[in-house]
């Protein structure tokens, strides 16, 4: 989990003061504060150590709890004349109740390994994704490749839901040896997610369509099963699963991609989240779009109580999920200008009292909220 987060940009001037991060992360503030921006700068750190691309410029510091292992990361790039990225400044500590080490030191001159110098690798490239198997690194690396942001815009969450083959030799491979860590490896949509938690993890499909039940009572019934012929125009080759639902007074199956934003969107939280192994980022963006109260007040007792040890940012502007999530999850953004100060909601608990909703209404026109 990471405990602490400090960016600074270069090119993109933006920077966030250092912020301390629990286990659920809610960030709030006014139109235009920084909350995307935050997450995107987490993204992209996710998605850079996880494929190892070429890293930006800018400024990291960050601090990390894994187990028994506490990190510390600082990292430092720049773009050259001919616009090559290069990393500049790169350290990794770990400490453990019993000792401290420093794993990696590197400048542009040299390249350290638990002191141990290093012939000249990849300057555009961390060392995190680079020494990814080493058993120090590994957990540290690992947080982030089990990076998962979702987007709620249109396209993006046709992509989520669509119809999608299953090769041949991933069934093989989940009946040889069923392994969770296959979800975060794999680009799965939620219905073939859906199929493999049946099939491979039936307590946990079981779970995902009893607490999605709960949420629209409309549905009786649910199934996913595996066809060879798409019920959609477009033709897919291959089997491929699909997750339907009847809902009471209506006499035919609905596929998923038929059902509403709604329901979709809390069916792809519910199944991201069960399928998750320990330890995983999970970035949720604007989520309460469009969505009446049942479906924005299943996410904070769902995450308390399902989210297992994985940790979640989640930005709103909707007063109905701040005031049901817990104050010491509120993270609270104030920008001026390019710079952007974060206070934990915890302050705000002891400055507004112990009601959250006395305490929104507080912090909506609180100076620090405004940005004043």
């Amino acid at each position: 989990m990471i405990t602490s987060y400090q960016f600074s940009g270069i090119t993109e001037p933006w920077s966030f003061k250092k912020v301390n991060l629990g286990r659920i992360n809610l960030l709030v503030g006014a139109s235009g504060c920084g909350k995307t921006r935050f997450l995107n700068t987490l993204f992209n750190l996710s998605t850079f150590i996880a494929q190892g691309q070429s890293f930006r410029q800018g400024k990291w510091d960050i601090t990390a709890r894994i187990e028994e292992k506490h990190y510390e990361w600082h990292y430092e790039g720049v773009s050259d004349s001919e616009g090559v990225n290069k990393v500049t400044v790169e350290s990794l500590k770990l400490r453990t109740d019993s000792s401290e080490e420093m794993i990696v030191e590197r400048t542009l001159d040299e390249f350290k390994f638990k002191s141990q110098q290093l012939p000249k690798l990849e300057r555009e490239k961390l060392s995190i994704t680079m020494l990814k198997e080493e058993d120090t690194i590994q957990p540290f690396y690992r947080m982030f490749a089990h990076g998962l942001r979702r987007l709620f815009h249109a396209s993006a969450l046709q992509d989520a839901v669509a119809f999608q083959s299953i090769p041949d030799e991933i069934i093989k491979k989940f009946e040889s040896k069923p392994d969770l860590e296959e979800f975060v490896r794999h680009d799965f949509s939620v219905q073939t997610k859906l199929y493999l938690l049946q099939k491979f993890f039936p307590e946990k499909y079981e779970l995902a369509t009893s607490l999605f039940q709960d949420v629209f009572p409309s549905i009786k019934q649910t199934r996913v099963d595996l066809v060879s012929q798409t019920p959609s125009p477009i033709k897919i080759k291959g089997s491929f699963p699909v997750f339907a639902v009847k809902e009471k007074g209506v006499q035919n199956w609905l596929p998923l991609p038929e059902l509403s934003s709604g329901m979709q969107k809390v069916l792809l939280i519910i199944t991201d989240v069960l399928s998750f192994t320990s330890g995983c980022i999970y970035m949720i963006d604007e989520y309460e779009n469009s969505l009446g109260v049942n479906a924005i007040d299943f996410l904070p007792d769902f995450l308390i109580d399902h989210g297992g040890s994985n940790q979640f940012f989640i930005t709103t502007h909707h007063p109905y999920l701040i005031n049901n999530m817990p104050m010491s999850s509120w993270l609270v953004l104030n920008r001026r200008g390019s710079n952007v100060a974060i206070r934990n909601g915890s302050e705000f608990k002891e400055l507004f009292g112990k009601s959250k909703q006395k305490a929104f209404i507080q912090l909506i026109n609180d100076s620090f909220y405004k940005g004043e």
